[in-house]
């Protein structure tokens, strides 16, 4: 015998059917974000050694041109986290590395260790890589804003933050920006060399006096 169902308990069926699937794919977007999250932290953890450690998504660098962009290094990674240690001492001599060594080299194994066991790409970004900006990498990652003068200002450190940073695919979850830490007293703009106008090019080549690092109030 043939049991024919009603049109309504159909349509019931397929309203059920869409909502089930509905749910799915919210739940799978809910489990991504969680994984995005507890990775981030276990990230953060591994480089607690940082003053302060921030994550940047790979959509904040679009407006770069290839030749600036973390893209030249890495085609397809999908974020970038930033760590910056602070060093009182700065000076011409120590800008751009970290005073620990050994300390901030294990930490950053450790995260890299990690994604690499999640199955993710890494690649370690230094001072010494000038056709990708630290500085601005930083910033995405609401580490610091960008001074007058063109280096991380980073607040409760000024500009005394050494940075460092690892490029990767792993989708992780991005952190707020920051803003408003400078209050534009100029004081490293007026002892800059290179520079009389805040945020101008300069030639780098001749930036390395380091006369900035300890007269920033921030």
């Amino acid at each position: 015998m043939h049991v024919f169902a009603n049109s309504s308990d159909i349509g019931d069926e397929d309203e059920s059917a869409n909502q089930n699937g509905f749910t799915m794919i919210r739940n799978e977007v809910i489990e991504t974000e969680k994984i995005e999250v507890v990775m981030k932290k276990k990230i953060k953890d591994s480089l607690s050694i940082f003053d302060k450690v921030g994550v940047a998504s790979a959509d904040r660098f679009d407006d770069l041109e290839y030749e600036r962009h973390p893209r030249k290094r890495m085609d397809d990674f999908k974020s970038i986290i930033v760590f910056a240690k602070a060093d009182p001492k700065s000076d011409a001599n120590s800008m751009g590395g970290f005073s620990d060594y050994l300390g901030t080299l294990s930490a950053q194994s450790e995260a890299i260790e990690y994604l690499e066991s999640m199955g993710y790409k890494c690649l370690v970004v230094v001072g010494e890589h000038r056709d990708i900006s630290l500085v601005r990498m930083g910033s995405e990652a609401g580490v610091g804003e960008i001074s007058p003068v063109n280096s991380l200002l980073v607040k409760g450190f000024g500009l005394t933050a050494a940075l460092g940073a690892i490029i990767t695919d792993a989708p992780l979850e991005a952190d707020e920006k920051v803003s408003d830490i400078c209050i534009n007293c100029d004081k490293c703009l007026n002892v800059c060399p290179i520079r009389e106008i805040a945020n101008a090019r300069g030639d780098i080549s001749k930036c390395a006096c380091g006369k900035c690092v300890p007269v920033c109030p921030m």
